[in-house]
């Protein structure tokens, strides 16, 4: 975790942005920021941990990506499932590394790597 941000608080906006830049910053379009996410949560996240899919009990044990998504490897049972990491219900404050499905989160909600380009100096 940043040495900025507080586990204990939900981050800020300059906060997500800094993240978000970090995953993003030599990316030409959106499947290399996916990849450059996956990367940041793969390198940052402490698996295994708690979680919930649709109700239901879960374990992550890995993260991996597709060409559309970032996914939690999850177990259940004795199966293994691979579900969106943005569907995933998490105490994200007890889990080291989480910033960077936040960041995520909020790049995937609006941020694109065309909208970012637009407003970078030529």
């Amino acid at each position: 975790m940043n040495k900025n941000m507080d586990k204990n608080k939900t981050l800020t906006e300059e906060q997500l942005d800094a993240l978000i830049e970090e995953a993003t910053v030599d990316c030409y379009d959106n499947y290399e920021c996916l990849i450059g996410f996956s990367v940041m949560i793969q390198d940052n996240i402490h698996a295994p941990f708690p979680a919930k899919v649709v109700g239901e009990e879960v374990t992550v044990t890995d993260v991996t990506e597709d060409d559309n998504t970032i996914l939690a490897v999850c177990q259940r049972n004795g199966k293994e499932y691979k579900v969106n990491i943005l569907d995933l219900e998490a105490d994200y404050f007890k889990i080291k590394g989480s910033e960077w499905i936040a960041a995520y989160r909020a790049w995937h909600g609006g941020i694109t790597i065309e909208n970012r380009l637009q407003d970078r100096p030529i």
